[in-house]
């Protein structure tokens, strides 16, 4: 029972390091340029916060990064815009990030102690690949944190 509440407790503390953090499905293992994904976030206190891409694919992914565009419209409707190669493999072709059977996660930081001011934030992420649809996509992610 100790064990059990330990670990409770180390789960909570964990989730509440994330303001933010969510996975879109791709259909059928092929992202489009004009599957625009959106995520539309809270942030309850203005502050510095770090952005995070989160890119999930499969073995046998074609490419060596994922080009990506993300558009961020803040509360007061400024829009900036961010172009990012997200690396994929390495040099040696190995993919990179956590793999779990088939199936592999990037997550990587896209814009450090970024001010975020309170009120209601939309991302939008589309890839800008030479190749449309790019193949064996599963989910494209978002993940904001708290900046140290």
């Amino acid at each position: 029972m100790k064990h059990l509440l330990f670990f409770s407790f180390i789960l909570i503390l964990l989730s509440c390091s994330n303001t933010y953090n969510e996975y879109q499905s791709v259909n059928d293992l092929k992202w489009y340029k004009n599957d625009i994904k959106t995520f539309d976030v809270s942030i309850e206190k203005s502050g510095e916060y770090d952005l995070f891409f989160e890119f999930r694919h499969v073995t046998g992914y074609p490419f060596k990064q994922i080009n990506i565009e993300i558009t961020h419209i803040s509360p007061s409707r400024k829009e900036y815009f961010t172009e990012r190669e997200i690396p994929v493999a390495d040099n040696q072709n190995n993919y990179i990030g956590e793999v779990a059977g088939q199936l592999w996660d990037i997550e990587s930081l896209i814009s450090e102690k970024t001010f975020l001011e309170k009120g209601q934030h939309s991302f939008k992420i589309s890839h800008l690949m030479s190749s449309d649809p790019v193949i064996l996509v599963v989910d494209i992610g978002l993940k904001i944190k708290k900046a140290n």
